[in-house]
């Protein structure tokens, strides 16, 4: 079990989510700085900014490729599932106040 420690909330914005998630999906800077729309080093810079706040490398050079961490793996599901809350919070129908 990993040592979790208490993240600020209001330190994190969605960015980040969505840039983790495509980091961990592909397993590559460049190809998850495409995946989002953002240059290389934009994502290279948020994959510090994780790391940091995972207190994990998150993605390790291995040969000439990168290589998700244990703790990285063991995030993928969990993040996507954070993704796709999010995207249903934000693509929910028409409100309705009687409901």
């Amino acid at each position: 079990m990993y040592n979790m420690h208490s993240v600020n909330l209001s330190s994190l914005n969605l960015n980040l989510l969505v840039a983790l998630h495509a980091l961990l999906e592909e397993a590559a800077v460049g190809r998850a700085a495409k995946r989002v729309g953002l240059s290389q080093p934009a994502m290279s810079h948020a994959l510090n900014r994780l790391r940091g706040l995972l207190d994990d490398s998150l993605l390790v050079r291995v040969g000439t490729g990168m290589q998700l961490t244990v703790r990285g793996e063991a995030l993928r599901h969990p993040v996507r599932d954070a993704i796709e809350r999010v995207q249903e919070l934000f693509s929910s129908d028409t409100f309705d106040p009687a409901l």
